[in-house]
């Protein structure tokens, strides 16, 4: 295997892997995406050390990862929104429950208020 071939292949790899990581957060899943940067500047620094001639050849391929990071940080972005939007509801039942077993101050039923 040449040089070109091997990053042709990290590249479909790590395309596929975006897919995969795309459908898992899609679901509602999250994902570790340790190592995915690293992953793909090595395979910006690879593709840089190839003689010049060669470069232009991997310019569609990158565009397309691009396309579907960006795709990836989109569906991040939504399940961060769906996320939030879960805690808010969670904080306004929490604070509707506290604030019902405060009772407005009147205590439990049969007690005695304060003095």
């Amino acid at each position: 295997m040449t040089a070109i071939d091997d990053i042709r292949a990290q590249l479909d790899y790590t395309s596929s892997v975006i897919e995969d990581f795309r459908r898992i957060v899609g679901g509602g899943t999250p994902v570790d995406l340790t190592g995915l940067d690293g992953s793909v500047a090595a395979m910006c620094a690879a593709i840089a050390q190839l003689p010049p001639d060669q470069r232009p050849g991997f310019r569609s391929v990158l565009i397309r990862l691009m396309d579907e990071m960006d795709a990836l940080v989109a569906s991040l972005r939504q399940q961060q929104e769906s996320i939030a939007q879960e805690l808010k509801g969670v904080s306004s039942r929490h604070q509707a429950v506290s604030a019902y077993g405060r009772g407005g101050g009147a205590g439990p039923r049969g007690s005695r208020p304060r003095k």
